[in-house]
């Protein structure tokens, strides 16, 4: 949980602080955004890739592209928001609710599987 709130915090702030309490003794480490941004590269060049290959099997130009909807706790990472926004240019960005909507949407989903 230590470590979605930095992810979280570096979204805004270029460091954040690790509270490491299970340590003993209890560390905090120092943790910057472009250290943050360097271990997700990998990440990112995979979603690249994904949203490419999805745009091309669709028959979609990225120019044509006029939205990106962003929701979920990882949208708010301002790298993956620039690397997007970098591959639809022309797109508007427009933000859901980061912290609820997947499960909302996994609720709603639940209810019209289940009952």
């Amino acid at each position: 949980m230590q470590v979605e709130g930095a992810k979280i915090g570096l979204s805004d702030a270029e460091t954040v602080m690790l509270g490491l309490d299970r340590l003993a003794p209890p560390e905090n480490l120092r943790v910057e955004r472009a250290q943050f941004e360097a271990a997700i590269g990998g990440l990112l060049d995979n979603i690249d890739a994904t949203v490419l290959r999805l745009l091309d099997d669709a028959g979609v130009a990225p120019e044509a592209v006029d939205t990106v909807f962003f929701t979920g706790g990882s949208s708010g990472v301002g790298l993956l928001r620039s690397r997007i926004g970098a591959l639809v240019p022309g797109a508007r960005k427009v933000e859901g609710d980061l912290f609820g909507s997947i499960g909302a949407g996994l609720a709603l989903d639940a209810l019209r599987k289940f009952g």
